[in-house]
């Protein structure tokens, strides 16, 4: 059952966009933040009546500790951004049949000026670009600071296109995202899209074969980046979790004529036995797609070989030499966000963000054709 409070307005902490950030007073004094998404509910000013979703709060999950606005009142309690006020974007509707059921224009639809693409693109049309794939949504930000530092690095002036397409896997409006944010004013992000239920990419996109497409045929990206949003759901179970979206996605990059790369979830600081190394959750991803050739980069490791041995002959190993933990302090000097997973920050957790490293400097090698990849097999 959801959680409801009135509130009022005090301030407006943030105000972009695509997010709002207020200070709520609510029914029994507290004040407390909460995140408005001007495209669900308008734009939110001081003094008005709000209604709020206190749910996440109230069960302590981690969403930040923040309410959700999810109704506008005046003094006098009528709805704000009611009857009359509502606006056709498109003909799509994104969260159906929920409180929040709203339309967008989708990239696909005849009202698109690309409608035409999607109406004769068949095929493997992808033509081999990487699709670059994880499990959370740290991964997205480490991965795009590495490959935007070894392009530097290298003293190159055009630097590669990188698109994100969030998945449905964590949350569904791609405002909640600091590191997109962050991402694309720092250009180190082309484009973003979103498919399914999750809105508010720059290009919205009914699913995920079409948000591939789009990527490709109206960002012309050199590299696409497919992961979710912040938040991710798990069970300790073999199968009950939000990572298995993997599958379809590394099946749907190759089926178009992508190049899958994987970005493996590697720990050597949780204290769950279950994501020691390499964690079960890639593991069993791998498992479900042993005819898909995809890249696995991985870090040149006894216990992660060890654990690789199992795998399939269609599946490229790259191994990596580890890097020292000054690489990560010139990657970050000027990045305002905390890169942080599951709580643990890169000094915290060095093995996780390595492997964000090593994904960007295979994409790196492979686009610039600096160094020969040597494929490992480790089963000939």
């Amino acid at each position: 059952m959801i959680a409801w409070s009135y509130g009022t307005v005090m301030r407006i902490v943030r105000d972009e966009e695509a997010l709002q950030e207020l200070e709520v007073r609510l029914v029994n004094e507290e004040v407390a933040l909460a995140l408005n998404y001007p495209e669900l509910t308008g734009r939110a000013s001081p003094e008005e009546c709000v209604i709020v979703n206190t749910t996440a709060v109230e069960l302590g999950l981690d969403s930040g500790g923040k309410h959700f606005v999810t109704a506008r009142l005046s003094l006098e309690g009528t709805p704000l951004s009611g009857r009359g006020e509502v606006r056709r974007e498109g003909h799509i509707v994104k969260m159906r049949y929920t409180p929040f059921q709203h339309t967008v224009q989708s990239v696909e639809e005849k009202e698109s000026e690309y409608h035409e693409i999607f109406q004769k693109v068949e095929g493997k049309t992808l033509g081999r670009i990487p699709v670059v794939i994880g499990e959370v949504h740290s991964m997205l930000p480490a991965f795009a600071l590495s490959l935007w530092h070894l392009w530097r690095r290298a003293g190159e002036s055009k630097m590669p296109r990188v698109c994100y397409i969030m998945s449905e896997g964590g949350a569904l409006p791609l405002a909640l995202s600091d590191h997109v944010r962050y991402l694309q004013s720092a250009s180190m992000l082309t484009g973003t899209l979103t498919y399914g239920h999750a809105f508010g990419g720059q290009t919205e996109c009914v699913n995920l074969y079409t948000a591939l497409l789009a990527a490709k045929y109206v960002w012309k990206a050199d590299v696409i980046v497919v992961a979710p949003g912040p938040g991710v759901a798990g069970t300790g179970t073999k199968f009950g979790f939000s990572g298995m979206e993997q599958i379809t996605i590394i099946e749907a990059a190759h089926k178009l004529g992508g190049l899958p790369v994987l970005i493996p979830r590697v720990s050597f600081a949780d204290g769950r036995e279950r994501h020691t190394g390499i964690s079960h959750h890639t593991l069993t991803v791998l498992r479900f797609v042993p005819e898909v050739p995809l890249v696995l980069n991985v870090e040149h490791h006894p216990k992660l070989i060890g654990q690789l041995q199992d795998q399939s002959v269609r599946h490229t190993i790259v191994f990596h030499e580890p890097k020292d933990m000054e690489i990560w302090r010139n990657i970050t000097e000027s990045y305002p966000v905390p890169l942080v997973s599951m709580g643990r920050t890169i000094e915290d957790d060095p093995a996780f963000f390595a492997h964000m490293y090593y994904a960007a400097r295979f994409i790196w090698m492979r686009c610039l054709k600096r160094e020969e990849m040597k494929k490992m097999d480790l089963f000939s």
